[in-house]
């Protein structure tokens, strides 16, 4: 990937805390291969994190610093306050037609406000996380180039 990339991040991680256990490691998987500073996890930016108006901090995020954008939707995710925040990004980025920046994942069948019946994501609910953090590196290939072709050995179960 170029030094010159225009995105900070090449992935940012939208999740409630209750899956925080899952969903960090798919980040760790993720940070194997992307490198840790190229990819959002809140729990690694907890001191850059700390500062008033994070909420407009977190959107600009989100938004403009982030290429791909995940979203572990499940029944809780609507009702928690920072999760609705960046899934106003997701619209926001739906609106704007770049919604090829967005990657839905699912724990379960929840409705999402925003989702229509007919929008794709992937269920992950029985799927290995190396198979999740495998299936969010091939979303975000087809964005930009990955920094190296090591997705099949993602694959094999780091």
């Amino acid at each position: 990937m170029s030094t010159q990339a225009p995105y900070r991040f090449e992935v940012a991680l939208s999740f409630p805390g209750e899956y925080r256990e899952r969903v960090e490691k798919i980040a760790e998987l993720l940070a194997g291969i992307l490198g840790k500073e190229r990819v959002f996890y809140d729990k690694w930016y907890s001191g850059e994190n700390a500062r008033p108006n994070l909420n407009l901090y977190l959107q600009d995020l989100y938004l403009k610093q982030s290429r791909l954008i995940v979203f572990f939707h499940c029944t809780e995710y609507p009702d928690r306050e920072w999760c609705a925040l960046e899934w106003r990004v997701g619209l926001d980025l739906i609106k704007k037609q770049q919604d090829n920046r967005l990657m839905l994942l699912r724990f379960d069948d929840a409705p999402i406000p925003g989702l229509l019946p007919i929008d794709g994501y992937l269920n992950i609910k029985d799927l290995p996380d190396p198979d999740v953090a495998a299936r969010i590196l091939e979303c975000l290939a087809r964005l930009a180039p990955l920094p190296t072709p090591d997705v099949d050995k993602l694959v094999a179960g780091l």
